[in-house]
């Protein structure tokens, strides 16, 4: 890497030293890709190759899925009340009225009644969702599952 790293500086400063030496007069420059083009080589086994592909491979059927080591999804409702069972049901047809196509659980772990919603492959897209399920549930927090 170090060698690479010096490679490329080297060839910067001939660059460099290149279009200085120009004429003042000239309009002409040159690009530091023009001149690495060609004199850099990555020797790599197809092991590597082959394994990275397959590596992508199973991460992007993850993701797609949501079948991932970690996935996210939002709590709508959580509460133990006398009326949390209808208040709970109430809570997840309003959600798939207001969301059609989200997915919708609902769950008893006692004394709690939970409806979640979602199934995100990272945090960063349950937080974006969150914002518009927030307008209609402002109590819908992201937990893991």
């Amino acid at each position: 890497m170090k060698k690479i790293l010096l490679l490329t500086l080297s060839f910067l400063f001939l660059s460099l030293g290149l279009s200085a030496q120009a004429p003042k007069d000239s309009t002409a420059t040159t690009d530091v890709f023009d001149v690495l083009s060609g004199k850099i080589t990555v020797k790599q086994s197809p092991e590597i190759r082959s394994a990275m592909a397959a590596h992508i491979d199973r991460n992007a059927r993850k993701a797609a899925s949501g079948q991932g080591e970690q996935t996210f999804r939002i709590r709508i409702f959580f509460d133990s009340g006398q009326n949390a069972r209808a208040a709970s049901e109430a809570a997840a047809a309003r959600f798939r009225s207001l969301h059609p196509g989200v997915s919708v659980t609902r769950s008893f772990t006692n004394p709690f009644f939970k409806v979640t919603v979602g199934n995100y492959a990272t945090k960063a897209d349950a937080a974006n969702a969150l914002k518009s399920i927030q307008q209609e549930f402002p109590t819908a927090f992201i937990v893991r599952n």
